[in-house]
């Protein structure tokens, strides 16, 4: 038997023990396969050996269909920022439900939401709301098109922003075949699923992350381009956080040119401070987008900017140039009370967010300083309440670093995580105001204790 094929082996038992000890949660699945397809809702829900199938939530934890507990640092992607089903929303929702679950029509609610939204970031005069950060993302292109009359816009490697056909390219991951990537200064852009419009894509030009080189690639399209977006933190990239610097320098080029800089808040949107991670860089784009946090565990997405930037959707004003936002459940009334719920809860108490990048500083200090200290090639990355852990040795600026890393040791980590009884993404995780200190050594022991695990099998 070679190598391979005993780590192969050593990850299937894995997969088998973490089978036979949730039985029922597989068997959910598998009949969710007769009506679903994949029996999942979202590709991102697909996880090694078999979904994850909740049945309850609460706090800092979350319960399988087999009634295991585990420590929840996925926390619905982010979402839930004050712990899973807090009561303050779970009072908001109760309150908000017998008036009615959807009206498609204005309510003094949403402008009560839409105003404390405004009142909390910094870069944000005027608000709209969605249901998803996919529908933001694209009301944000279509944005920054119309009022500039470019066609182009430009998005970063590794950046995810949502499954509609503009942006679904370039998300860094590894495919077999050809490397069809690019070089590093000059990624190409690569769609990431059959079906997806060839006049959509081909108008997104990928620029790469925390790299002088996109700076150059901008102004080489200066007059074409329409505007850029970015994660200020890249989320399902792989928690990499944006060089300050380099920030500002975008800021700049952007505004040299006369391109709209849109940040991607779906995931730092109130996460890193009140007001976002235009807050915690003080750096003001033109335009935001969101979705997660303020949604308050409902669906739910947002488009807010610069008064001078949102002009175009004025709808009443210039109908003729105004872009088209519309939705059937746009400021749904139930959406709205839970959103409301948290930022206000946020807003009245910004010392959580000193807790909470504390804990997030914490975990990846000590991973690090575990993994140098044991020679593991391992890099814990993120900032605040984000965090991942790599195989790859530091420091890691965009997710052309993490190509290196050790796949078999990946995946063991996965399984390792999910059998010690963590819940989160193989690509990011989270913190919340429910986690407490002993949670955090909980998760720092979990994955000491995994890594160990690994190097004792001969697997990393």
């Amino acid at each position: 038997m070679d190598d391979q094929e005993r780590i192969t082996g050593i990850l299937n038992a894995y997969r088998a023990e973490i089978m036979a000890r949730s039985p029922q949660s597989l068997a959910a699945w598998q009949k969710n396969r007769e009506v679903m397809p994949a029996g999942v809702g979202s590709l991102f829900r697909l996880a090694d050996p078999f979904p994850f199938v909740v049945k309850r939530a609460k706090g800092a934890r979350i319960w399988d269909m087999d009634d295991h507990e585990y420590l929840d640092c996925m926390l619905g992607f982010s979402v839930m920022i004050l712990g899973n089903a807090p009561d303050e929303v779970e009072a908001a929702i109760r309150e908000a439900l017998p008036y009615g679950t959807h009206y498609g029509q204005c309510h003094e609610h949403e402008v009560a939401f839409a105003r404390l939204f405004c009142d909390m970031v910094p870069g944000v005069d005027k608000v709209t709301f969605c249901n998803s950060g996919t529908e933001a993302t694209l009301y944000g292109l279509r944005l920054a098109r119309a009022a500039t009359g470019r066609p182009l816009v430009a998005k970063f490697e590794g950046g995810y922003h949502g499954t509609h056909d503009f942006l679904a390219v370039s998300f860094g991951r590894p495919r077999p075949g050809p490397d069809r990537s690019g070089p590093v200064e000059d990624p190409t852009t690569v769609p990431e699923s059959p079906g997806l419009c060839e006049g959509a894509w081909k108008d997104t030009i990928v620029l790469p992350y925390n790299h002088p080189a996109a700076l150059d690639k901008i102004q080489h399209h200066a007059s074409q381009l329409a505007g850029v977006i970015i994660e200020p933190v890249l989320g399902a990239g792989g928690t990499i956080p944006a060089d300050p610097e380099f920030l500002a320098a975008l800021r700049q080029v952007t505004r040299e040119i006369g391109a709209f800089l849109i940040f991607d808040e779906v995931i730092t949107g109130f996460r890193l401070a009140p007001g976002g991670a235009q807050e915690y860089y003080g750096i003001i784009p033109d335009v935001s987008t969101y979705g997660k946090v303020a949604g308050g565990g409902l669906p739910f997405g947002a488009v807010g900017g610069t008064a001078e930037a949102m002009r175009l959707m004025e709808y009443d004003r210039d109908f003729e140039r105004s872009i088209m936002v519309a939705g059937t459940f746009n400021g749904n009334p139930l959406t709205v009370a839970a959103g409301t719920a948290v930022l206000r809860r946020l807003s009245q108490e910004p010392q959580l967010y000193a807790r909470l990048n504390a804990m997030g500083d914490r975990f990846r200090s000590e991973i690090n300083r575990f993994a140098q200290a044991e020679g593991y090639p391992a890099t814990a990355t993120g900032v605040g309440s984000m965090f991942a852990v790599h195989t790859v040795h530091g420091p890691v600026h965009s997710i052309r670093d993490l190509r290196q890393g050790n796949r078999a040791a990946s995946a063991g980590l996965e399984l390792l995580y999910r059998r010690n009884g963590l819940h989160i993404s193989p690509t990011h995780g989270f913190l919340s105001t429910a986690h407490t200190d002993e949670d955090i050594t909980r998760l720092i022991e979990i994955y000491k204790a995994t890594m160990m695990e690994l190097r004792a099998q001969g697997v990393w």
